[in-house]
């Protein structure tokens, strides 16, 4: 390929979380506007900017290795400008000038700048190659109180996130995110609303609610707003059909929260739980603020708001100081809580945080054979769960028709294939009948269906 085709091209290359992922469709958005097109990350490009992650040691490590690849791909093409930003740049903001890996990087962009990415690249892109000098735009996040202004139009899945705050306060022990995100930011009502109207506008008629510190909304917003309230309002927008929300806290679920969000018809039975442990012991050294009965109780209460409820749930394995007795309480948790999934991570320590210098820290081994028991234990809840709901009837909304078969996600978040004879457009719903028969893709369960109709 010559340089020349690489013209008027991007790569943006996202790894991390939902958030990472909106901030790079924001971005993207913008670039495009600019006359600028998507291409894959091997191409030549004019363009490649690497959105990095640093929540675990192995996700920093993938961050410099895509870092790596962008600036093997300048070498091809020096015209081109690699622009790094997100978790990983900004976890290094006291250190940047001392990080060799960095030194050839065009723009270095931390989380509360990333609103002006777009037109700092668009800026360098006027300076000639030969004149070009790094630039840094990095600040101290934890000073940062202001909402920075990023939002989408469009999104590549049939459901859109939408991204409503940013930060966390909670500085749980294990948890490198509050040194990177800053603290709780809050983005002003009038802002999600016009956002949420546009995504409906476009043809979305499922709209996920998304941040760092998801069920923290509201604060430090002048207006007298919660996530309930917030969710109450856009709940009016004509054509929106679902809404659903990021990872939660068990102490977000109060009796009133359940009460208010089963009052909200677009509200779907599937919520995603921030759980972390099983053990109260490992709750209380992870600082979490509940316990394992707390945990137990928001459970309940969803179960009994939301009688057809797909759970998921978020578990770190081998936290310093793990017992057996603990692992136990954890895997009991799964088995009581019939999640439809779990995602479990060992533990993986972070610098500046707490449980990085903890004593009795567990042998990788242990941590490995601890996941792998745990991820038999999710993998049979899942099936069980499905098996449980054969029969039923749901509405699913159409994700893409591959191999004959069309793949979409129930009210209570099952992901289905279902055969088809006919066209099947995606973004729109479907009736099926749920089947017994459910088959595993790495980690993700995928549950068979009946045709019955377009709704």
């Amino acid at each position: 390929m010559s340089i020349e085709s690489s013209a008027g091209k991007m790569a943006i290359l996202t790894l991390g979380c939902r958030v990472n992922q909106y901030e790079s469709q924001a971005i993207r958005e913008k670039l495009a506007a600019a006359g600028f097109q998507d291409a894959p990350f091997e191409d030549l490009c004019e363009l490649y900017i690497i959105n990095t992650c640093a929540v675990t040691g192995e996700s920093a490590r993938k961050s410099r290795q895509m870092i790596r690849r962008a600036l093997k791909n300048k070498e091809k093409n020096p015209q081109s400008l690699v622009c790094v930003t997100g978790c990983y740049v900004q976890g290094q903001f006291q250190k940047i000038e001392s990080d060799p890996l960095l030194a050839e990087v065009d723009l270095i962009v931390g989380n509360a700048e990333k609103g002006q990415l777009s037109q700092a690249l668009l800026s360098l892109l006027q300076t000639p190659a030969e004149k070009r000098e790094r630039v840094i735009m990095l600040s101290d996040i934890s000073k940062s109180r202001t909402y920075s202004p990023l939002s989408i139009s469009r999104n590549k899945n049939t459901r859109a996130f939408l991204k409503i705050q940013d930060g966390c306060n909670s500085f749980c022990s294990y948890c490198f995110v509050p040194f990177v995100r800053g603290r709780v930011v809050s983005r002003p009502y009038e802002e999600v609303r016009r956002e949420a109207e546009t995504l409906v506008e476009n043809g979305y008629r499922e709209i996920v609610l998304t941040g760092i510190e998801t069920g923290a909304y509201g604060e430090g917003l002048n207006e007298d707003l919660s996530l309930a309230a917030l969710v109450e309002k856009i709940a009016s927008i004509p054509d929106l059909q679902r809404i659903r929300f990021g990872s939660l806290k068990p102490s977000v679920f109060t009796e009133e929260f359940c009460a208010r969000l089963a009052a909200v018809p677009q509200v779907m039975p599937h919520f995603h739980l921030s759980l972390q442990s099983g053990s109260s012991r490992v709750l209380a050294a992870m600082n979490r603020r509940y316990d394992r009965q707390e945990e137990v109780w928001a459970i309940e209460r969803i179960y009994r708001y939301f009688p057809d409820t797909g759970l998921s749930a978020d578990f770190i394995c081998g936290f310093p100081g793990e017992s057996e007795a603990d692992f136990q309480a954890t895997a009991a948790l799964i088995r009581e809580a019939a999640l439809l999934h779990a995602h479990i991570f060992p533990f993986s320590p972070r610098e500046k945080t707490r449980a990085a210098a903890m004593p009795e820290q567990i042998p990788e081994e242990i941590k490995k054979e601890r996941c792998k028991q745990l991820l038999e234990i999710a993998k049979s809840s899942s099936l069980a769960f499905a098996e449980k709901r054969a029969g039923k009837r749901y509405r699913i909304l159409g994700e893409k028709v591959s191999g004959g078969c069309l793949y979409g996600y129930t009210e209570n978040f099952m992901y289905t294939k279902t055969p088809v004879t006919k066209s099947c457009p995606s973004g729109r719903f479907y009736e099926i009948e749920l089947e017994a028969q459910a088959e595993f893709s790495v980690e993700s369960m995928v549950v068979s269906g009946k045709f019955l109709q377009e709704c």
